[in-house]
């Protein structure tokens, strides 16, 4: 059984007699059956600093010699408090009784002088597969263990989550503050990583995620398999804390260029990070995931993607001539615009609006800066919405958009097709949305506040239940669905008295009553006054 030394089983030999030491080692093939001499003691205190200074799977002790002696060291051994090495004595026949509690006791085997090769290869053989097989049952459950722990933090991560699912990662990582979402992968302009068969692909990313566990140590449970679930994104996350640079001696920038550099350096491959804000508890980690993926999408216009954070966005530009070539007023226009499917508005500024920024004789970098900005808002608009949203799907449409937008044959016409397309995409974006839902309402009431609206025939109308769509209203106003009309209802009614002269039951049937009374009632409500009196009271105070 061959192996790297990193997966051979380390044994510590004990005797006191070099020679011993020397004929046991030279006895059979300890690599060939799975073993690494890796320390040799000369006695049982020997042994003890040898066990603190490393690892050790199994311990083979003379149980006679100077100072401690081997059952001493087996009792030491048997308490757990510097090994959990399994033991075996090489007992003479005359010595088995001095060890014979030890050995009865199970936590030792013995191995009779003169040792015999083929003994000591059953009893090798015997103890090689009782520690793997218990280092199975140990790995399968820190398998599952990790998956449930992941299947935690994603739910964080998404925004989705219970008690139960937020005390579970609070008691099994201990996060505190300063703590953010670092997304990492295999950069897709590593020319020796595209060009790789798909299964070969899968191959580093797994590697780069082993790596990433060794490199974090006690931290490993900080790192995430495949969390994007992007096409052609090979990806690892890591729930950064601030301890992990200050135990390094390191600032977050350096910690975050060290991780990396070491990453590169094992896998080969150029490594990307986009870093995101740094939030102060765990039940904001969905933020700083969200501000991680929209820089993913804005990385496409650097040259260096090996790290982004989405800061630089958020700030205005200090540079003077920057500021001068950044349209952010224009830009956050046309957003706006595109928020509220402006047709008009998009498409009379939308292609004037990428020119002017061409024929500035901007540079590749400010220009990027103003399509990056662009792009970040607009990601933000579906971000907004509520629940229900296919962040994937989001993400995946910007990515398109993102690489569409920074391509050298984009043009003006382009842009403008660009606006106008994610402006349908966003209403359809809303139509699966919470607060899209009650904007459409609320649209659909302004226009039609007259007609015999109630909460059935909305609800039936926008697929949801009446009486869920009762608390939402309820929730998103602070009044019932009814007194939301009647206050739409009576608001149009007071203007229609004010900019013409019909009568008030007239007035009274064009906004939806049909019993005189109930609507006079309705608006001494709200104004105060009887309709014909706020009328006569009103248009006295203009004359």
């Amino acid at each position: 059984m061959e192996g790297t030394e990193n997966n051979l089983l380390k044994v510590l030999l004990v005797d006191d007699e070099p020679f011993i030491r020397k004929g046991l080692t030279a006895l059979i093939d300890w690599e060939e059956e799975g073993y690494l001499i890796a320390g040799e003691a000369c006695n049982g205190s020997h042994a003890i600093a040898l066990l603190k200074e490393q690892n050790y799977d199994l311990i083979i002790s003379d149980i006679r010699m100077p100072g401690m002696d081997g059952t001493e060291l087996a009792e030491i051994v048997k308490s757990g408090e510097v090994s959990t090495a399994k033991f075996v004595f090489l007992s003479g026949f005359y010595e088995f009784e001095y060890a014979k509690s030890a050995i009865q006791s199970g936590c030792c085997d013995y191995v009779l002088k003169p040792i015999q090769k083929e003994e000591l290869l059953h009893i090798l053989r015997r103890i090689r597969n009782e520690i793997q097989k218990e280092a199975g049952g140990k790995r399968d459950k820190r398998i599952c263990e990790k998956a449930y722990l992941d299947r935690n933090l994603l739910a964080l991560l998404c925004g989705k989550y219970d008690e139960i699912n937020l005390n579970y990662v609070r008691n099994r990582m201990g996060l505190r503050n300063e703590i953010k979402y670092i997304h990492v992968e295999i950069s897709s302009r590593d020319d020796n990583f595209s060009v790789l068969p798909e299964s070969k692909k899968r191959e580093q990313h797994r590697k780069l995620y082993n790596y990433a566990g060794l490199l974090m140590k006690t931290y490993a449970d900080h790192v995430m398999f495949d969390v994007a679930k992007l096409t052609d994104c090979y990806d690892i996350g890591i729930i950064y804390c601030n301890s992990m640079a200050k135990e390094k001696g390191m600032s977050d920038e350096e910690w975050l260029s060290w991780f990396l550099g070491e990453l590169k350096e094992r896998t080969g491959y150029v490594i990307a990070a986009c870093a995101g804000s740094t939030v102060q508890q765990i039940e904001d980690l969905e933020s700083s995931y969200r501000d991680s993926a929209m820089t993913r999408f804005l990385r496409f216009f650097k040259n260096n993607d090996e790290k982004m954070n989405l800061a630089a966005y958020k700030k205005k530009p200090t540079d003077k001539n920057a500021q001068e070539e950044y349209y952010r007023k224009e830009l956050d226009a046309l957003v706006h615009a595109i928020e509220i499917g402006d047709k008009i508005y998009i498409k009379e500024n939308s292609g004037l609006l990428y020119h002017r920024m061409l024929d500035k004789s901007m540079d590749t970098r400010l220009m990027g800066m103003n399509l990056q900005y662009f792009l970040y808002r607009l990601l933000g608009l579906a971000y907004e919405m509520e629940t229900g949203i296919n962040q994937e799907e989001v993400m995946q449409y910007m990515q398109e958009a993102a690489f569409a937008v920074g391509s050298y044959e984009f043009s003006g016409r382009n842009f403008q097709k660009f606006a106008e397309d994610y402006s349908d995409y966003l209403q359809q974006l809303r139509q699966t949305s919470v607060k899209g839902m009650i904007n459409s309402i609320e649209a659909e009431i302004e226009q039609n506040y007259a007609d015999n609206l109630s909460l059935k025939t909305l609800g039936e109308k926008y697929y949801i239940n009446s009486a869920y769509l009762g608390q939402i209203f309820k929730k998103q106003y602070g009044c019932s669905f009814k007194d939301y009309l009647n206050g739409v209802r009576i608001r149009k009614a007071a203007e229609l008295l004010l900019r013409t002269e019909e009568k008030v039951y007239e007035i009274a049937e064009k906004v939806g009553y049909k019993n005189l009374e109930y609507f006079i009632n309705k608006f001494e409500g709200i104004y105060g006054v009887t309709p014909t009196r706020f009328r006569k009271k009103t248009k006295q105070s203009f004359v």
